[in-house]
């Protein structure tokens, strides 16, 4: 679990340009960072005490293709 006011950083380095991830805090309905709209690295202060969840997910017209994506994830709380 991570406390509030840590930064949590999470960088997304995928083989498919259509990979994305998106971070939320669990149980949340709302995501802190949505990736396909935000690029793949993020950067921020977390706004309450617990776990947080990275999703790394490929956009469905990449996964209707049955394409795929191999990708390095670099994950961080200070």
């Amino acid at each position: 679990g991570a406390r509030r006011g840590q930064t949590l950083n999470v960088r997304l380095q995928p083989t498919n340009a259509s990979a994305y991830f998106n971070v939320t805090r669990q149980g949340a309905d709302e995501a802190l960072f949505i990736g396909s709209t935000s690029g793949n690295q993020f950067s921020g202060q977390l706004p309450a005490n617990g776990d947080y969840v990275v999703r790394v997910y490929l956009m469905r017209n990449a996964a209707r293709r049955d394409e795929h994506a191999n990708y390095t994830l670099t994950v961080g709380v200070r």
